[in-house]
């Protein structure tokens, strides 16, 4: 069970270095129980990096990351790529995609058959496909598409959920949608590292904001981001966001 002394995350002065190029220096960050931390920042600015050193793929150059310890409650972490990984001439169903996150060995057999199945079920109902069980994953629209991916992430029952631009290329209400699914998890308990490039969708969804540009430019509450900041992070001068305290998405929308 986390206490007010269990964090997450914690990252203590981070660096990694690709090819010979720094791609993060010196990331001190943590993440608390439930937090719906957004990640935003510039192309090539080290935020995929960091979601791969987190998940183990990158090891990094200097300083260290842990994630809870032991009597604070290993997390289990859930993670949605950028891409879908799926092979689109492949004629697989949603409930299967979303069976594929199922832990243990596969093909699975009797009451593992069964438990997957009911669980497939549940998570599509939970991100508002329970009508798309049957419908082949390459005919779903693209935000469909990644709310069956998010259901996957689901399959074993994560804490953590780390997600890489899953609503890229998606209409304005297929982000909304798949944000309020987010907050809502947060709102369960399910801490949520999010990265974005679309600034006035993700300040008003998460709790807080981390401006990534190889270093760690600003981290603070969502609704104190303020243009100062974000121009930190992309150095230069960004007015098509405008964004300043309590405005709503529509209001930064219209200076877009």
């Amino acid at each position: 069970m986390h206490t007010k002394d269990c964090h997450v995350l914690t990252v203590d002065r981070l660096t990694l270095d690709l090819s010979g190029r720094r791609i993060l220096r010196d990331i001190d960050l943590v993440v608390e129980p439930g937090e719906f931390l957004g990640l935003i920042g510039p192309n090539g600015g080290g935020k995929t990096s960091l979601l791969r050193v987190l998940l183990g793929i990158l090891a990094p150059t200097a300083g260290d990351f842990h994630w809870s310890e032991p009597a604070c409650g290993r997390p289990r972490i859930g993670y949605v790529p950028q891409r879908t990984g799926v092979d689109r001439d492949y004629p697989l169903s949603s409930r299967e995609i979303v069976k594929q996150g199922a832990p243990g060995s596969w093909p699975l057999f009797g009451f593992h058959a069964r438990e997957a199945n009911r669980k497939a079920d549940e998570l599509l109902n939970r991100v508002g496909l329970s009508n798309q069980g049957g419908a082949m994953f390459v005919n779903l629209s693209g935000g469909q598409q990644r709310r069956l991916l998010l259901a996957r992430a689901l399959m074993n029952n994560p804490n953590v959920l780390l997600l890489d631009e899953p609503t890229a290329g998606v209409d304005s209400e297929g982000q909304e949608q798949f944000c309020e699914i987010l907050r809502e998890l947060s709102r369960q308990g399910i801490t949520v590292i999010l990265v974005s490039h679309d600034i006035p969708l993700i300040t008003a969804h998460a709790d807080r904001i981390a401006c990534l540009c190889v270093g760690l430019h600003w981290h603070g509450p969502a609704r104190a981001l303020d243009q100062s900041a974000v121009n930190g992070a992309y150095r230069c001068e960004l007015e098509r966001y405008q964004i300043f305290g309590g405005r709503t998405r529509s209001q930064l929308q219209e200076n877009l």
